[in-house]
């Protein structure tokens, strides 16, 4: 069987390095357009923060890597036309014929209509090798930076110039931050603390009308005008298609059908990661899904299902964790904001607790949970310490629909250094409201 794969990121290389597991005889060839596999899409961030001495070292996975696995890597070359009827693809370099085809192209963010997409020489994201490459020395110079968005990309680049001393103007249409994962009211001891940050401003309620390039950036916003050194955009993900891509059925959003075992409208060509529409397990209704963990997940039930169909791709959560701006932010499932999604009533609980019994830090907490069953359906955790492993442990209590009751016997180690009397998710179901209980 002869494997292309498309893509080297995660989806792309988590789907090769399961197939070679389960398909030794198999040879698996990977494309990639940049010329490295495995770049972290925040590399750009890490390198800045002095996490890695170069881009070149802010991967997951080498070539070489890859190779020890035999799984070949074709690097800067590019995919240009597809015939599925023929098993036929094209490429900068050649034409290949497969057995079986993984798309895992990936997204790109470079649509804002705001007057520079045809401006060869601006950037306005950081997603992979070449655009990082390019865009390090302007970030370095920049003493202002404008960035457009204010989801969980834009906060992490923003947290880190302002760590360079650099002063950021943070845009962004809605009228909070990380909207997709928090509600307004839980975040406000983190956004109160954001306010003293003298080299950060939020422009919320806003959209970019234009951006004009005259030696440095004017960003024209409903009301007014932003002067900066430089403009990152880190909104409208959508995934990275060809022209070619037409010749599969497309969802109304311009991601890849599949079928529940990730397979297109094209026989033998799957689609994994950024390019499709992702079942939400607590939703009646798919969502686009453009998370890491999403893609190394659909990557690996792509391979099981290359030679039969065998493995239903379930989708995900949407469980993130960072740290932005020294606090820990995490959330899976969902929040109260979308509760129009759910079709059953839901009610929530909040409450505070510290850190440990030495350390009172506290570690915000808010559960999204089915009304009449309890069944737990989301949790949202900030802290200033290290809370985000506990989020995993949320998002096992989801998919299992464990309800408040099950939580409050789960059973967690005590040690008076590093917890409570009590975890987070014991105290659940107890009627303590917001006070600051054990």
């Amino acid at each position: 069987m002869k494997v292309y794969i498309i893509g080297a990121s995660f989806a792309g290389v988590s789907c090769a390095m399961h197939a070679r597991k389960l398909y030794p005889e198999a040879e698996i060839i990977i494309i990639e357009k940049n010329g490295i596999v495995g770049f972290l899409p925040g590399g750009l961030l890490l390198h800045l923060q002095d996490k890695f001495k170069s881009l070149d070292d802010a991967v997951f996975t080498t070539e070489e890597q890859l190779k020890e696995q035999n799984i070949k890597v074709k690097l800067s070359e590019k995919l240009l036309d597809c015939a599925p009827e023929k098993h036929e693809i094209t490429t900068t370099e050649d034409t290949y014929h497969y057995d079986k085809l993984v798309l895992a192209n990936g997204s790109e963010q470079k649509s804002l209509n705001i007057g520079l997409e045809n401006d060869d020489e601006w950037d306005p994201s950081f997603k992979n090798y070449d655009l990082s490459n390019k865009i390090l020395p302007k970030i370095q110079k920049a003493a202002t930076i404008a960035i457009i968005g204010a989801g969980q990309a834009g906060m992490e680049a923003a947290s880190t110039f302002v760590d360079l001393k650099k002063e950021v103007h943070l845009i962004e249409a809605m009228d909070y931050p990380l909207f997709k994962y928090f509600d307004p009211n839980f975040l406000k001891p983190f956004l109160t603390d954001l306010q003293k940050i003298p080299n950060l401003q939020f422009y919320f309620n806003t959209t970019v009308s234009e951006v004009t390039e005259n030696g440095h950036y004017e960003i024209f916003l409903d009301e007014q005008k932003i002067t900066s050194d430089y403009v990152l955009t880190t909104v409208n993900v959508h995934p990275q298609l060809a022209q070619f891509a037409k010749r599969f059925q497309l969802h109304s959003d311009n991601t890849v059908q599949t079928d529940n075992y990730l397979e297109t409208s094209a026989q033998d060509v799957f689609a994994v990661g950024d390019l499709i529409h992702s079942p939400i397990r607590i939703r009646e209704e798919g969502a686009y899904l453009p998370q890491i963990n999403h893609a190394i997940r659909s990557g690996v039930v792509a391979a099981e299902n290359l030679q039969q169909t065998r493995m239903k791709f379930k989708g995900g959560l949407r469980t993130i964790g960072t740290k932005i701006f020294g606090w820990y932010l995490a959330s899976t499932g969902l929040i109260e904001e979308e509760a129009f999604v759910y079709s059953n009533e839901i009610a929530t609980k909040s409450f505070t607790q510290s850190a440990s019994l030495v350390d009172d830090t506290p570690v915000f907490c808010k559960a999204v949970f089915e009304k009449s069953s309890k069944k737990l359906l989301g949790i949202q955790l900030l802290s200033q310490v290290n809370c985000l492993e506990k989020i995993n442990t949320a998002a096992l209590a989801i998919e299992s629909q464990v309800t408040l009751t099950e939580l409050m016997q789960n059973d967690y180690f005590f040690q008076p250094e590093f917890t409570n009397l009590m975890e987070p998710f014991n105290r659940i179901n107890m009627e303590s409201g917001d006070q600051n209980a054990f």
